[in-house]
């Protein structure tokens, strides 16, 4: 059957990715932390606002094409970063990037992906970016961001918003490793749903099993450590004001600052020379009470101004939700586990899928609006159903 016709939405293929990986992989993708709450409202927030269309516009053909930073693209989503990408699914930078790059949208590779930016950025070509957790060795920090610029990288996307690890109770529950606190990946729980997952398992074996291809240069200088919790010694807690001047002073190309949720961290983000922000709540996986995204952008914008690009992720699963967030204001939209689900339930063919159906869906919408292009989303009446 054609996937589009069996999975038509991207929510449709959350069931499917669960039937093909294994139950602690499926909770390491879906899950927030405590309760759930704000990766829900994520999802509520965006089901509760509706757009206002106008008609006797003629024919409407929408285009997608926006600038951003002084690049084209031809939609104006891209792919947030996803820790542990290649083990949701091996092989999925690469088969996200190459879905960006032939559709012309931005894929951002994180540092604990599972893939190397030499290798992402050869598929990606100029639609590549990169994600920085920050090392707390500098010097680890600033060897990665020159291999993102030898490598042709021009835009790096510094996280912000993971100042310490989160509970994820849903992952302890299904007895999925922690990085440097829980199971270790060759644990009886991990090999047995593994082995329940026969497809997954062979694909990861033929991927060269769990990697951090990033990282292990350096880990390889630290053999007290295994590469986890190397890791986890690096990358909790190190960013702050001076080392994001650092950061600035040492990349030439555009930066990011990402999660970011408060007026003055904002406003202090610009100051010290970040060219956009990316507002969010990391998808409700790090403070199980952070507000939503949109319902900050105000805000911030009041804030920062036009001038600067605010871009948001967390909770968008349409080509809907993206309409949503560009009326409510934002430049731009990332989208994580939308198109995770969607390469975790079709493997190769997912990132095109994914594509395609928010592509179709923006188009729609669009149209549905009579908005020609997406400056015009900017001019659509939002309301919000707050009952």
């Amino acid at each position: 059957m054609d996937p589009m016709m069996k999975y038509p939405r991207l929510r449709d293929l959350e069931p499917a990715a669960r039937r093909r990986i294994p139950a602690f992989i499926f909770a390491y993708l879906d899950s927030g932390t405590g309760h759930d709450v704000t990766k829900a409202a994520n999802t509520a927030f965006y089901d509760s606002l509706a757009l206002t269309p106008q008609f006797l516009r003629g024919r409407v053909d929408p285009d997608l094409s926006v600038s951003l930073l002084g690049k084209s693209y031809n939609a104006p989503f891209g792919v947030a970063p996803i820790g542990l990408s290649s083990t949701i699914w091996p092989g999925a930078e690469q088969i996200l990037a190459r879905s960006a790059r032939k559709h012309g949208f931005p894929y951002t590779l994180s540092t604990v992906a599972g893939e190397s930016i030499e290798r992402v950025a050869e598929v990606g070509g100029e639609m590549a970016w990169f994600q920085l957790y920050p090392p707390r060795d500098r010097d680890i920090c600033f060897d990665l961001m020159r291999r993102a610029r030898d490598v042709g990288v021009d835009t790096l996307v510094v996280t912000a918003d993971v100042p310490a690890p989160s509970r994820r109770e849903r992952m302890r529950i299904a007895g999925a490793p922690l990085g440097s606190r829980g199971n270790s990946m060759y644990s009886p729980t991990v090999l047995l749903q593994a082995a329940m997952r026969p497809n997954w398992a062979l694909q990861m074996l033929m991927n060269g099993g769990p990697r951090f291809r990033n990282m292990e240069p350096y880990a390889a200088r630290d053999k007290s450590l295994p590469i986890t919790k190397f890791i986890g010694s690096q990358l909790n807690g190190s960013l702050d004001w001076d080392y994001l001047d650092a950061i600035r002073d040492k990349w030439p190309g555009k930066l990011l600052l990402k999660g970011i949720l408060h007026g003055q961290d904002a406003e202090r983000a610009m100051r010290q020379g970040c060219d956009a922000l990316v507002i969010s709540n990391h998808g409700g996986r790090q403070l199980d009470a952070a507000p939503h995204p949109l319902h900050q952008l105000p805000h911030i914008r009041s804030v920062v101004g036009n001038k600067v690009p605010l871009i948001v992720d967390s909770g968008i699963q349409s080509g809907l939700d993206v309409a949503k967030a560009l009326a409510s204001g934002a430049d731009f939209v990332l989208l994580g586990r939308a198109f995770m689900y969607a390469v975790a339930a079709l493997g190769d063919n997912g990132g095109e899928h994914a594509a395609a159906i928010l592509f179709e869906e923006l188009r729609d919408v669009m149209a549905q609006l009579g908005t020609q292009n997406i400056a015009g989303l900017s001019e659509v009446s939002v309301t919000r159903d707050n009952s």
